[in-house]
């Protein structure tokens, strides 16, 4: 059964004086159209964001160079170009379910996201490139999806080298790909080191999807849990 909790509210990190406008930034269409300007590059480090980058310029310019083949105009090419790439980045490889949980008509059977984190755990743990990687917010904390509204708060840590770079980029495009198709709510990112954990609560549980050699457990010994997996 669903639960009855109010529909979470969107935090943007600052709150306006304005309560008309406080109020505008809690919609769904507002909060989609955030989403899809900044794409969550906030809570991205650098070897997810230049990809992200590098990614998107490459598709642009694809796009652009078939919009000017098509003889567009310059300024009409460009803009239907940076419209096009944003957008399908923001679809294939971004958090389109996160945002739509703020809504009131959003319901998510917890056994579906269960069942998911529970796949993709054992995908990961099949890789030998990948060597770490964890769940935190309220899945950290309770070791399992509780609420209609929950997302799964997936990090993955990067290797060292550059075909690590390439490998781990891609895979979160399938893994966010997979999640929009099975609707589900991946709030997913990938960490250049496990020092970035630092940032969050202290009192803030992490739970253990793959610690190859231990050095989760040992710096957050006192957060960590791997009763998931």
């Amino acid at each position: 059964m669903a639960d009855m909790k109010p529909t979470k509210l969107k935090n943007f990190g600052w709150s306006p004086r304005s309560k008309l406008l406080a109020y505008l930034m809690q919609t769904g269409v507002v909060i989609l159209a955030i989403n899809w300007v900044f794409q969550g590059v906030r809570g991205m480090q650098f070897k997810e964001l230049s990809f992200r980058w590098a990614l998107e310029s490459i598709v642009f310019l694809i796009l652009f160079l078939i919009l000017i083949q098509s003889e567009v105009s310059v300024i009409w090419s460009c803009l239907g170009a940076l419209v096009l790439a944003h957008s399908l980045n923001w679809l294939f490889n971004t958090h389109l379910w996160v945002c739509v949980r703020y809504m009131k008509v959003y319901r998510r059977n917890p056994d579906a996201l269960s069942n998911f984190l529970s796949d993709v755990s054992k995908q990961i743990n099949k890789k030998s490139w990948l060597k770490e990687a964890v769940c935190i917010g309220s899945i950290g904390d309770k070791g399992d999806v509780s609420s209609w509204r929950s997302d799964i708060d997936l990090r993955l840590f990067f290797g060292a080298g550059p075909l690590d770079y390439f490998r781990l980029n891609f895979y979160l495009i399938y893994l966010r790909t997979r999640a929009l198709i099975e609707i589900i709510p991946l709030d997913l990112y990938a960490y250049d080191n496990i020092e970035i954990l630092e940032r969050f609560k202290s009192d803030e549980g992490i739970l253990l999807i793959k610690d190859v050699d231990g050095r989760i457990a040992a710096r957050f010994s006192g957060r960590v849990s791997n009763d998931y997996v």
